[in-house]
């Protein structure tokens, strides 16, 4: 990914200021100015992967489905006006009327031939459908899915994946056609791609034949500037350069907030952040008993203070608000270091020294691995911390040189936990650097999508977080929550719960 300094960036945006490059200045009632923490390195819906990226293709293009923010157990019409399960086919019938940019109409041979890219492609955000077997054009307005398995979440999953034009894909196949879709885009969103200027921003137009609904005072345009460092969106977002910005560090976020002109916007986002995971093949981490011990030394009360109160200890692998979550049943995991001194005693390991690998560049993830350096030097056990490039410190804990790693522990469905787990808690998953291996939860994790009954489902996946939280394979630090400063001038910013911060340019408006 392309790195842009705050210094260069500033240098990029007067030389492109210098040589006509339309940068308005924000506090433009037509023209909405957001600051993204980075530049993407692809809007290519079926390869976008990071927020930068989604902040395209999310606006650009539609979806399926959608769901609804306040209530994730919700699923709302989009492309899709309705849909229905019968065992592993999914019928979805799809909106009258709707055009892409260039004018083409959008139907079900649009659908299949996304899907069938995707899953090809096998990249981006495929994974949330790659059981899907087959996709069939019934109509132009009807769509059939064939699972590989049924499952309930394929609707859920769905509003996670956007819509392409099948004549596009037709034109742009192979490996040059392929770099097409890389720099541009063609969706039914409700805002249109105009132009990207390297290193400076995108630009976007509102799409005034956009099947869905605007709010008073809509943005006419939308300039996504491309800001690294994070002092100078916070700079710039408090100065009036920028309308909004991303990732805010937390400093910075609570003292604009609270200053004449701004309010905070405050939601549950992220699972864990950060989360450690422990090595269940490397002494002494393979050890059940020395684990607890780690987990009951650890100082929650340290981590929630680093995030000046804005954060939660979690109780297992899923927040409160995701739908079925067991958390408010699970006992409260807190520091309790007699309780991990008498585990650490059961494990009959002494004088114990392990490794933790730290990818560099997250200072909440190095700090994680200090407060675990200090607890566990409460029990007389010593760590030793490897701050690394990101692929070299998973691969640390992934071969045995490492006891430990610290990463980021999300989900991006708003439904479906099954994919998480697979990622981060069962054999194979790439996430699961720690190598847990539990039968009885990889059965659990391939028997929820084929539940109907929501009570059931939440049983099951009360049994797979007691699985996880009873192997002490990780500890949670914290929960952070998501804080973001809005200019009073600026309405309908809403926090995503299944996407790190990202914006909804259709749903904001000038007040």
């Amino acid at each position: 990914m392309k790195s842009l300094s705050g210094i260069a960036g500033t240098a990029l945006l007067l030389m492109a200021s210098a040589m006509g490059v339309n940068c308005a200045a924000a506090q433009d009632a037509t023209t909405f100015v957001y600051a993204d923490a980075g530049e993407p390195s692809t809007i290519d819906p079926a390869k976008a992967n990071v927020n930068w990226e989604f902040t395209v293709t999310r606006n650009v293009y539609d979806r399926l489905v959608d769901f609804d923010l306040a209530d994730p157990s919700k699923l709302l019409p989009a492309l899709a006006t309705e849909w229905k399960q019968d065992g592993k086919v999914w019928t979805f019938k799809l909106r009258d009327g709707v055009t892409f940019h260039d004018g083409s109409a959008f139907d079900a041979n649009d659908v299949k031939a996304t899907l069938d890219r995707l899953l090809k492609v096998g990249q981006g955000q495929s994974y949330l459908v790659d059981d899907i077997a087959s996709v069939t054009v019934i109509d132009p307005k009807t769509v059939q899915i064939e699972t590989k398995a049924p499952t309930v979440f394929l609707a859920s999953n769905l509003s996670r994946i956007e819509m392409m034009s099948d004549e596009d894909i037709a034109k742009h196949g192979g490996e040059a056609g392929e770099a097409w879709f890389s720099e541009n885009a063609n969706g039914t969103g409700p805002y249109e791609f105009v132009a990207w200027t390297r290193g400076t921003q995108i630009e976007l137009k509102r799409n005034d034949k956009w099947w869905g609904k605007f709010p008073e005072k809509p943005f006419d345009r939308v300039l996504d500037r491309f800001v690294t460092d994070g002092a100078n969106r916070a700079r710039g977002l408090e100065g009036g350069e920028f309308d909004l910005a991303n990732f805010v560090p937390l400093d910075e976020a609570l003292r604009i907030g609270s200053t004449s002109g701004f309010h905070l916007v405050e939601g549950n986002n992220l699972w864990a952040w950060p989360a450690i995971y422990l090595n269940m093949d490397l002494p002494p981490t393979n050890n059940k008993d020395f684990r607890n011990a780690l987990v009951k030394a650890f100082d929650y009360n340290a981590m929630v203070q680093s995030f000046q109160g804005k954060a939660v200890v979690g109780r297992g692998p899923i927040p409160a608000w995701f739908p079925g979550s067991p958390e408010k049943d699970q006992p409260e995991i807190k520091t309790d270091l007699d309780a991990a001194k008498a585990a650490l005693a059961a494990s009959g390991i002494t004088n114990a020294a392990m490794k933790c690998s730290v990818p560099a560049g997250f200072p909440e993830f190095r700090f994680a691995a200090t407060i675990l350096q200090a607890s566990a030097a409460q029990i007389g056990v010593t760590v030793e911390i490897e701050e690394l490039p990101f692929v070299e410190a998973i691969t640390a804990i992934k071969t045995d040189k490492s006891n430990c790693f610290v990463l980021g522990n999300a989900n991006l469905s708003p439904q479906d936990a099954t994919k998480f787990f697979s990622a981060h808690y069962l054999k194979g998953g790439f996430y699961n650097s720690g190598k847990l291996n539990d039968a009885a939860l990889a059965e659990i994790v391939a028997k929820l999508p084929t539940l109907s009954d929501p009570a059931e489902r939440a049983a099951l996946l009360k049994q797979a977080s007691d699985i996880v939280v009873d192997s002490h394979y990780i500890i949670w630090p914290a929960r952070p929550i998501t804080v973001v400063p809005e200019p009073d001038r600026i309405g309908g910013y809403r926090i995503d719960p299944a996407e790190y911060i990202n914006a909804r340019f259709w749903e904001l408006y000038s007040k």
